[in-house]
């Protein structure tokens, strides 16, 4: 009975681990700009190769997790230094060792120095990869990010775009970096919707769903290794009578 006690240990591991992954969407459901990191099952049949039947044995883990980058929805904050990317890109942050992240969180504001800042502290990028300093925070701010205050025109907050989003690697929960040095284009036509935040992409419904039914499945695979135990006591039994 080894290999399906094996299998029903990888399968309460996978669902251990999937419960995990939502957990951290129910937890990150208020984080402006947050992006989901998606996984599913996959199973893993060992000795398959060989054309033993009895000896293959099945496996359950997760694929390696990938991040959705589907733009979430956009609510109306009021504060004039909230942004929000209504549909692709990423605003530039610079980080203390002077290289660059990107995120989608829009939830700015002013340093001590006029600086505009994430809530991290670090400063935002404008379209010449610079900081952008603000004489105050009531300013208006154009789609394609042009800070304006009154008729004079500041500054343009960059937006920058990735052919392919698959070379970003997570750095901290919103942020994200580039692998291999690659280097993104300048949005040529951005869309910022001013004094709006854009939220998690996460359905918090469908994950409480989700939770319920891996919470399930969880149970019903410690259910499997109990009896693949119990059997396996009794074999051994039978095995000493005779």
């Amino acid at each position: 009975m080894g290999s399906g006690k094996y299998g029903a240990i990888s399968g309460a591991t996978a669902r251990m681990q999937m419960l995990e992954n939502i957990a951290e969407h129910l937890a990150a459901a208020k984080t402006p700009g947050y992006k989901k990191e998606m996984m599913s099952f996959e199973a893993v049949l060992g000795e398959a190769k060989s054309g033993m039947a009895t000896k293959g044995t099945n496996f359950t883990r997760l694929s390696q997790p990938k991040t959705d980058f589907s733009t979430g929805h956009l609510e109306h904050s009021g504060d004039p230094l909230d942004l929000a990317i209504n549909g692709k890109g990423f605003f530039q942050i610079q980080k203390p060792d002077g290289t660059f992240g990107y995120s989608r969180k829009g939830n700015f504001e002013l340093d001590g120095e006029g600086r505009l800042i994430d809530t991290n502290g670090f400063p935002v990028m404008s379209a010449e990869s610079g900081e952008i300093t603000l004489p105050h925070s009531d300013v208006t701010i154009s789609l394609d990010g042009s800070i304006w205050d009154g008729y004079k025109k500041i500054a343009q907050v960059g937006v920058y775009q990735f052919e392919d989003t698959s070379v970003l690697e997570r750095s901290r929960g919103e942020m994200f970096i580039p692998n291999d040095g690659i280097e993104p284009e300048l949005h040529p036509s951005p869309s910022i919707a001013q004094k709006n935040l854009e939220l998690a992409n996460i359905d918090m419904m469908k994950s409480m769903t989700r939770m319920t039914v891996n919470l399930r499945a969880f149970e019903a695979t410690q259910k499997a290794l109990k009896i693949y135990s119990s059997m396996d006591e009794k074999g051994a039994q039978l095995g000493l009578i005779q």
